[in-house]
């Protein structure tokens, strides 16, 4: 049974919308920043392979020079708004796990870390989609850093379960292909509802993909 006192304190948490500004603001408002968050928007807009670096200057408001100043070319900022990417939504699940209860239990972080990836999704569009479609097509660092992004889930999902296992021995072993699978197909369809609908429709799958991870996991 969820803790009933630990999901209470979900809805008592500071508003997310003011964690994830602070979190942007955080390593968006340097002129680094406002490179990246160029390159985000301008894949957006025009694809990677149609986007150029006077494109990128001009969103960012800033001259060449200051652009190499932080970046060899168009491909290192790209993959630097991957990884950033990447850091701003770990930073915000991470938060939010923070504000939870010690006696927090399986499902509550569970649903703590799916709702803040969808709100995550929802509140950076542009950066959502970059990394879930873009960065295949760039270069395999840009790949790998996705990839060690959908890690860090598969990490949290074994965590809790292990420390479930711990309250409750007769809970059986899993595999770690297991774990590792979970991240990958909801961002799969998470890729899939950006393309379709748009961002701003994550969000409302945030049931279903709570409710996957607990069937999967046999914590339903």
């Amino acid at each position: 049974m969820r803790d009933k006192r630990a999901a209470a304190a979900i809805l008592q948490r500071t508003s997310f919308d003011e964690r994830h500004l602070a979190a942007r603001e955080a390593v968006l408002s340097s002129q680094r920043g406002r490179l990246i968050e160029a390159m985000a928007e301008c894949v957006e807009a025009k694809g990677y392979t149609s986007t150029t670096l006077t494109d990128i200057v001009a969103r960012a408001r800033v001259s060449r020079s200051t652009f190499y100043e932080h970046f060899a070319n168009k491909e290192e900022c790209f993959v630097e708004t991957v990884r950033t990417g990447t850091d701003i939504i770990a930073d915000l699940i991470t938060q939010e796990l923070t504000q939870l209860p010690a006696e927090a239990g399986f499902h509550t972080r569970v649903e703590c870390v799916v709702t803040t990836f969808c709100q995550a999704i929802a509140a950076e569009p542009d950066l959502a989609r970059l990394i879930l479609s873009e960065s295949f097509k760039v270069d395999q660092e840009s790949v790998d850093l996705r990839n060690q992004a959908v890690d860090r889930f598969a990490d949290l999902y074994r965590h809790f379960y292990a420390e479930a296992r711990t309250a409750d021995p007769a809970l059986p072993a899993l595999s770690d292909d297991l774990f590792m699978l979970i991240p990958d197909a909801i961002g799969e369809r998470t890729r899939r509802i950006i393309v379709a609908e748009g961002a701003d429709r994550v969000p409302a799958a945030a049931p279903l993909f709570i409710e996957f991870v607990c069937a999967v996991l046999g914590m339903a």
